[in-house]
């Protein structure tokens, strides 16, 4: 092997131990631990009161109200506030918290200040939605810069605004219209719309254009027709929106398209990512990019959705998962209490004593 060819290995291999998202649970002793690459390391001799598990980072209010995060790389652990803050948020690998109308940002394990003046805030996987309460507007950053979306006035009612991973929707009620902020550009979707009927996901948008009367999709720049009805109700998640239509059938749109899930009213539905499930006639279903498939002929106590994947308790307490329209058990053990998700890694106490983590099939126990 070649000397650029072993660094090129290394480099791989750094960056897929960094892509996973770290798994933090407390001991029966209350020690705060977290498995990161591999290695379970001891952050706390104290529960947290919040944690916040990301792609190769931990980010905690220890028992104490001071804000932490360990970092895998360097296996680093830096304080970010030493006094507790106001408002804590994460999403996807972004984090952001206030403290009184300062709001910082996590920034290579620094806390960086990014705003004053902060009214409200709100975390989304690739910007951070502010109210700026000095410039009185409602504002987008995103790349380092301050996009403005809307002038908020003082003494009207707060800002009402959506936002998904990557765009932001905001309704001026004194004109009705909606306005739609994506990729650093923002315009109108309407200039008459209902605030009941607007949801915003992960690029995509669903909204009812009064002046067309019909139910619209945005999606990529382009505005499609879905329906001539009001929908009963609209979810979202990331590239996927789902609808109970005027006659009550669940229609999705997805991957471009528009698709007829059911031909009658849910029982209930819930889009989670990319996922849309759904119950009809006491089972569980499940719509995603590889068709319609039952999950099981009963409701799930506990199922969690992370991306594509989805892991659920069946009847007898066994862990199971979907992916890519297969199923598979995941581990061997009956009789699990309960489980969380990070990322791919499954955590669980096992029956018979051990925190059990499972990721892509390999087994870690503490």
């Amino acid at each position: 092997m070649t000397r650029m060819s072993l660094i090129m290995l290394l480099f791989m291999r750094s960056f897929l131990a960094a892509a996973q998202v770290l798994v933090p649970f407390v001991t029966d002793d209350g020690h705060f631990m977290v498995h990161a690459d591999g290695r379970f390391e001891r952050l706390e001799r104290e529960p947290p009161i919040r944690v916040i598990a990301q792609e190769g980072q931990v980010v905690y209010v220890d028992g104490q109200g001071r804000l932490k995060v360990f970092l895998q790389e360097g296996r680093r652990l830096h304080l970010l506030h030493d006094t507790p803050v106001d408002h804590l948020q994460g999403a996807g690998q972004r984090v952001a918290w206030s403290s009184g109308d300062s709001l910082y940002v996590l920034r290579e394990g620094r806390a960086v200040l990014a705003a004053t003046q902060v009214e409200r805030f709100e975390v989304a996987d690739s910007m951070i939605v502010v109210h700026d309460r000095e410039h009185q507007s409602l504002e987008v950053l995103w790349r380092g810069q301050h996009i403005p979306i809307a002038d908020v006035s003082l003494g009207t009612e707060r800002p009402q605004w959506r936002s998904g991973s990557n765009v932001v929707t905001f309704l001026d009620k004194s004109s009705r219209k909606l306005f739609l902020y994506e990729a650093g550009r923002v315009t109108v979707l309407t200039d008459s719309t209902d605030v009941g009927i607007v949801a915003t996901g992960g690029g995509v948008v669903g909204y009812w254009d009064d002046r067309a009367d019909r139910f619209m999709v945005h999606e990529r720049g382009k505005d499609h027709v879905v329906s001539e009805l009001r929908p009963v109700s609209v979810k979202t998640g990331e590239g996927v929106l789902a609808f109970v239509d005027g006659i009550g059938k669940l229609r999705c749109w997805q991957g471009g398209q528009l698709h007829t899930v059911s031909n009658k009213p849910p029982t209930d539905y819930w889009v989670e990512d990319s996922l849309l499930l759904y119950v009809t006639e006491g089972n569980l279903e499940l719509f995603g990019p590889h068709g319609t498939m039952t999950v099981e002929s009963y409701v799930p106590e506990r199922w969690l959705v992370n991306g594509g994947l989805l892991v659920y308790l069946n009847l007898d307490r066994e862990l199971y998962a979907i992916e890519l329209g297969k199923r598979k058990r995941v581990g061997n053990e009956g009789a699990i209490p309960t489980f969380d998700l990070f990322g791919n890694a499954v955590l669980y106490r096992s029956p018979s004593g051990p925190w059990t983590i499972i990721r892509k099939g390999r087994s870690a126990l503490y």
